[in-house]
């Protein structure tokens, strides 16, 4: 609630992220509102608990699992209604665990990231550098540094303990996916280079990185993992084990998740407006773009009443491939469409857009 690019987003789209984590908030449309941060539990005051307290059952601001939010208006008992059904579609739709989350981001993420040092030019202090990566097998980063960057100097003087940053492809903010893995980097022989094909993996993310045959770069590799921080979003947050990480499989449908997406967005949106109602039960959708895709699902970023938020749209069932996932939205549009309420509301949407249209003419 400290951070100030909330600012940026409409509060809407903060409060129904938090479905993401299995309690809701959504804020009711057309008030602008302050976040504010919780306050210590050891200094609460009683104030504040009878406040906590009368807010349990709350489903607009305020409510369990959400950030305190200050003057926000009663909601009418209609409101409330399609409020619980959607927190209560939304606590059950299926979603990839943190882990999968977390080594599917790394693997899909632009190849650069921050890496994290202790400083040889400062003693006690960090440093911090970006850097190109590649994931191995197991997800761990593979480095090819230069001996003149200062992070090589931290890492061969001072140690290898580091933590590596990594952001989503395609990151704009704290509504974007990001991950913090913290171990110790190593530097890898020529042996082990060629024996582990590094200089193909490093290449094979970095087609250009010539640069790996020059006398003064050497590998360098996150040799163990001691621990993983994983933010996926507004409260959607995580520390998988190390082991759970590893383990972890990297979401297939991810690698051609952008031109499905495109597609659907382009020529298509008015069919995912009709899942969203359908499927989450949310009524009055103006617009709906889909923002994300793995296997078992969308997520959606949604407008309604003016307010824009996302949620997450769960597929019937698991996606085994690129034809599994059409065959599903086909599925589920025809389905959508069946519905009375939804053809009502779509019918309504278009009227405007023909008004303007013959007005134009």
């Amino acid at each position: 609630a400290g951070d100030s690019t909330m600012s940026r987003f409409p509060l809407l789209l903060f409060a129904a992220s938090l479905l993401a984590a299995g309690d809701a908030l959504l804020l009711a449309p057309g008030r602008s509102v302050a976040a504010r941060p919780a306050a210590p539990r050891a200094l609460a005051t009683a104030a504040e608990k009878e406040g906590e307290e009368e807010g349990e059952d709350r489903l607009g601001a305020g409510g369990r699992g959400g950030h305190a939010v200050r003057n926000m208006p009663d909601l009418s008992e209609e409101e409330k209604a399609v409020q619980a059904a959607v927190m209560e579609h939304q606590r059950g739709a299926a979603r990839l665990t943190m882990a999968e989350d977390a080594r599917s981001l790394v693997a899909y993420s632009s190849g650069y990231a921050v890496l994290s040092t202790l400083s040889s030019q400062v003693d006690g202090y960090p440093n911090g550098a970006l850097v190109g990566f590649a994931p191995d097998a197991s997800g761990l980063p593979v480095f090819v540094f230069s001996a003149m960057s200062s992070h090589t100097k931290d890492l061969s003087k001072v140690g290898g303990q580091a933590a590596l940053t990594v952001t989503a492809k395609g990151f704009e903010g704290a509504a974007d996916g990001r991950v913090t893995l913290i171990g110790d980097v190593e530097r890898v022989g020529k042996e082990q280079v060629e024996k582990e094909g590094l200089k193909e993996l490093y290449r094979e993310r970095h087609p250009n990185a010539f640069w790996v045959d020059f006398g003064d770069f050497t590998f360098y590799r996150m040799a163990s993992l001691k621990a993983v921080n994983f933010v996926g979003g507004f409260a959607r947050a995580a520390a998988p084990s190390p082991d759970e990480y590893l383990s972890a499989e990297v979401d297939p449908i991810q690698a051609f998740a952008a031109p499905v997406m495109g597609h659907m967005n382009d020529d298509h949106a008015e069919s995912t407006v009709a899942m969203v109602m359908h499927y989450v039960g949310l009524p009055d959708v103006e617009a709906a773009q889909l923002v994300a895709l793995d296997r078992l699902g969308f997520m959606v970023q949604v407008t309604r009443q003016g307010q824009t938020f996302k949620l997450r749209l769960p597929f019937p069932r698991a996606a085994a491939d690129r034809k599994d996932v059409k065959s599903l939205i086909v599925e589920m549009t025809q389905a959508a469409y069946k519905d009375e309420s939804v053809q009502a509301h779509l019918a309504a949407l278009a009227k405007p857009e023909e008004s303007a249209a013959a007005a134009g003419a």
